[in-house]
């Protein structure tokens, strides 16, 4: 056993109060004449015995209930095994986690403020020289020092719930920074948090006393939106669209009768009502004609109570006028790929030579195709990477006389599958991959014995890289026709024979038309419609022109700030940090212009999910000597901190011990008579 205050314990002098009063007996003896005294002698003695009995037991009870009071103002405790806290000056890091899921109620409280109340009780449990750090899921520059109790109160005080989520590594590692600026064994951290399951696990630092306290809340439900996305690759204008919505159950209960609205531009475009199981999900579909070009600003919605933030899911995407076709051949423009999409209002499609190429124009198509060229040029090499690179998309169809050294020179600069030799033997295309993008959908029904194009002189397509390539089209003695490649972001679809009847009947077949379509149209580069705030991962927009003097800005409501940004060939790379705290839409935009991108910002749907450690768990999983994770059930916050800092206390039972001893000392001088 040890004490908190052991001054107090010089008290105990006191005892000697009741001895001298016991020794010291003042007390007047009155004479009592008897008529007869012979039998008064045998009374006498047998008096005199049981009020000696009497005083000592008196005596006991009186210094009994003397030394519990003094033990009780001295604190005593049975120290926790193996305890690396020693005496003298303390420094305590603080963990209080504010994060979305803290909002929940236990009792008619937040354990928000509950985790509050916890921190001050475990400040006002240690000395006023001790130094304290506080820890929220902000991670503010403030917090990382250390500081005195006032001063930490104040901040404290401060806190409200926060949409930034942290793991469990990421907070110990940064008490563990503060806590290690002193080389002082007395290092001691909290951790005030409801522990998720998402938030991770983390390595206690061997130097430093851990303390878990756990708060739970009271069974609760929650319904969100996970995500959301398009089944068609690019929303053309006077067209459906389908956008596909994930929806989450992480309560215990199935939830019915629930409706799922969708707004694009403030306007109410969709509903639908769902139903999801109990810690399951479930897709949703909701349809709509795209109507507006450039930039919408669309927003899904749920009713879900008491837990409100992830109701909404914001997300942004870009319709563009037309969709940008550049075919490039030698000599003179490709008939056939004309014959596709000139003149048609949903593309803008231009036919060069490569002759005279300028490759900037290359730049911002969605899809480039290369018909009838000899020779592929170093310039044309790189200009045509830089573009699979930024997502772009190639449809290679060589010339009958190509320069094959230089094809496959180009190709292997893609790490892709080469061409081989050149075959003049007559083959039907046996197979059509329908489940591959260009084919997928373009049917209701595969018709039964269709006729399929043929291959009458063409390039057999290596393929040595195992795995490399897709097959779209395939011949009847197995190889690949048409092959699809990926390259960093881009995609390049390599045939083996020239885009002439002459060579095959691939542009005069049916599915020719709707092939180089789907190609154009699935080479739309991909933006992400939506990000969540505090995610690490920077937000990609496209370039709004050359040069590393252009300064992009983030504008919202009540705010507006210029992010960390880098240029990634005709990308930009921004960083957000922590410097956005509410969902919604921003515009991103180069300083002194008009024009600007739309993106969309959610809140982290890792708070949404309701799975949480348990008291057993934790234990389990923190078995260390430093780790000590507290059962607050039952218990009042103060009583579990000083538990899990000093080990049992024990003053209540010592100052129960004095009043028992009160008692019994009253009960002796009522009603014993000597």
């Amino acid at each position: 056993m040890q004490f908190l205050y052991p001054a107090f314990l010089f008290a105990l002098a006191a005892l000697a109060i009741p001895v001298i009063i016991h020794l010291f007996n003042f007390r007047r003896f009155k004479t009592v004449y008897f008529s007869n005294v012979s039998f008064l002698k045998e009374i006498k003695e047998e008096t005199s015995s049981r009020s000696r009995v009497k005083h000592l037991l008196v005596l006991a009870a009186r210094m009994l209930a003397i030394a519990c009071l003094v033990l009780a103002f001295a604190q005593p405790f049975l120290p926790k095994k193996n305890t690396n806290i020693a005496s003298g000056k303390k420094y305590v890091s603080i963990y209080v986690d504010n994060s979305f899921s803290m909002g929940a109620m236990s009792g008619g409280i937040r354990l928000l403020d509950k985790a509050k109340q916890a921190g001050k009780e475990i400040v006002q449990n240690y000395a006023p020289n001790d130094q304290f750090q506080l820890v929220t899921n902000d991670l503010q520059g403030k917090q990382q020092r250390l500081i005195g109790k006032e001063e930490f109160l104040s901040m404290l005080d401060e806190v409200e719930i926060s949409p930034a989520a942290r793991n469990l590594s990421e907070i110990a590692r940064r008490q563990a920074d503060v806590l290690s600026l002193d080389n002082s064994r007395n290092k001691v951290a909290y951790l005030l948090s409801d522990f998720q399951h998402n938030m991770g696990d983390f390595a206690p630092d061997t130097t430093v006393k851990y303390n878990l306290l756990p708060l739970s809340a009271d069974a609760q439900q929650n319904v969100f939106i996970d995500t959301a996305w398009f089944s068609e690759p690019v929303q053309i204008p006077g067209q459906n669209a389908h956008l596909i919505v994930k929806i989450r159950n992480s309560g215990e209960k199935a939830s019915d009768g629930n409706r799922l609205s969708l707004k694009i531009n403030g306007q109410t475009k969709g509903i639908a009502d769902f139903t999801v199981g109990a810690g399951s999900f479930t897709y949703d579909t909701i349809g709509f004609v795209v109507n507006q070009t450039g930039w919408n600003k669309a927003e899904l919605g749920i009713q879900d109570y008491p837990i409100t933030y992830d109701d909404n899911y914001f997300f942004a995407y870009h319709v563009a006028e037309k969709i940008k076709v550049l075919s490039i051949s030698e000599g003179k423009s490709n008939a056939y790929v004309d014959a596709v999409f000139k003149d048609q209002p949903e593309f803008e499609y231009q036919a060069l030579l490569s002759g005279s190429l300028d490759y900037s124009r290359i730049k911002g198509n969605q899809l480039l195709i290369l018909t009838d060229i000899n020779m592929i040029s170093s310039g044309l090499s790189t200009a045509v990477n830089t573009f699979l690179a930024d997502g772009g998309s190639v449809a290679l169809f060589p010339a009958a006389k190509a320069n094959i050294e230089s094809y496959n020179s180009f190709l292997s600069s893609l790490g892709v599958n080469t061409l081989g030799e050149w075959k003049e033997t007559e083959q039907e295309i046996s197979k059509i991959n329908f489940q591959q993008g260009l084919f997928k959908d373009i049917f209701d029904k595969v018709p039964e014995n269709m006729s399929m194009p043929k291959a009458k002189k063409y390039y057999t397509i290596n393929g040595k890289i195992a795995g490399l390539d897709e097959p779209v089209l395939t011949l009847k003695g197995g190889g690949a026709f048409l092959a699809k490649n990926t390259f960093k972001s881009g995609t390049i679809y390599i045939c083996g024979s020239p885009l002439d009847k002459a060579y095959s009947d691939l542009p005069i077949h049916a599915i020719f038309a709707p092939m180089l379509y789907k190609m154009a149209v699935m080479g739309n580069r991909e933006e992400s419609m939506a990000y969540f705030i505090g995610d690490k991962k920077g937000i990609e927009i496209a370039s709004k022109g050359a040069g590393n003097d252009k300064v992009y800005k983030v504008k919202g409501e009540n705010v507006e700030f210029i992010p960390e940004q880098f240029a990634l060939g005709s990308k930009v790379i921004l960083g957000l940090k922590d410097q956005i705290k509410k969902s919604g839409f921003y515009k991103v935009s180069l300083e002194n212009s008009d024009s600007a991108d739309v993106i969309a910002l959610n809140y982290n749907r890792k708070e949404s999910d309701l799975s949480f450690y348990k008291v057993d768990e934790l234990r389990s999983k923190y078995s260390d000597r430093n780790v000590t994770v507290a059962n607050s059930v039952g218990l009042e916050v103060a009583q579990v901190i000083k538990e899990m800092d000093r080990g049992t206390s024990l003053w209540k039972l010592f100052i129960v011990l004095a009043l028992l001893a009160l008692a019994v000392e009253t009960l002796l001088l009522r009603f014993w008579k000597s």
